[in-house]
């Protein structure tokens, strides 16, 4: 019976330890767990970039307080659909200049009139270099897709991880972002090193359901302190 509820006893403590953590915290403690036993699939679905560090023991110095945003995907991904939308647009530009300039070049081989063919040649100058020109306006729009693109995915990426797994249309969410850094000792053979972890929460709700998704702290970045 004392074993009981020496047992009980202990099992309560945890329960009251771990419901005083905060939530960063939870997140730092599950993601130590994980290194400690080098279960890389729960650190891949903890974190952007899993670190793997051999370490003997770890402590939570201090962590800030958290810096509370809107979430960025419905901007970005609205972003995104204007870029491409312009981007299309270039492209059926360049597409005209480029048909009116075989259309000149045609005209210039029919014609038998020197003057029309210095005219038609005049014409034919101005739409290359304008084909150059807009060429160059599209490679840059492209560039700026392309970066726009590869932020929506990452967005996309974190909110993943922070809300559990869910894929499908998570544009359409709104709500929060909440990060914080946390400053931590990592003790290994090699002796105590702080490190600074950056961790970041998507609190979000579907604006046609009113439903609030579960979210979690996720492990953003993951740096010695300098």
């Amino acid at each position: 019976m004392r074993k009981f509820l020496l047992l009980l006893a202990v099992m309560s403590l945890i329960l009251i330890t771990a419901s005083c953590q905060k939530p960063e915290e939870v997140t730092l403690s599950k993601y130590f767990q994980a290194m400690k036993i080098k279960d890389t699939q729960t650190l891949a679905a903890m974190a952007t970039d899993p670190v793997a560090i051999e370490f003997k023991d770890w402590k939570l110095i201090k962590t800030e307080e958290p810096v509370i945003e809107d979430a960025l995907l419905p901007q970005l991904v609205k972003q995104l659909d204007e870029a491409k939308a312009k981007r299309m647009e270039q492209i059926q530009l360049i597409q005209e200049k480029k048909d009116l300039s075989d259309t000149l070049k045609t005209q210039i081989s029919d014609s038998r009139s020197s003057r029309q063919k210095a005219e038609l040649k005049k014409q034919l100058d101005e739409t290359d270099t304008a084909v150059i020109t807009e060429t160059e306006v599209f490679k840059k729009m492209q560039s700026d897709y392309n970066q726009l693109k590869n932020l929506v995915d990452y967005e996309k990426k974190l909110t993943t991880l922070s809300i559990g797994g869910i894929t499908e249309h998570q544009d359409l969410y709104t709500g929060k972002t909440s990060t914080v850094n946390a400053q931590i000792n990592i003790t290994t053979a090699a002796g105590d090193k702080e490190y600074i972890v950056v961790l970041k929460r998507y609190d979000l709700v579907n604006p046609v359901t009113n439903h609030n998704f579960s979210s979690r702290y996720l492990v953003l970045k993951f740096y010695p302190k300098q």
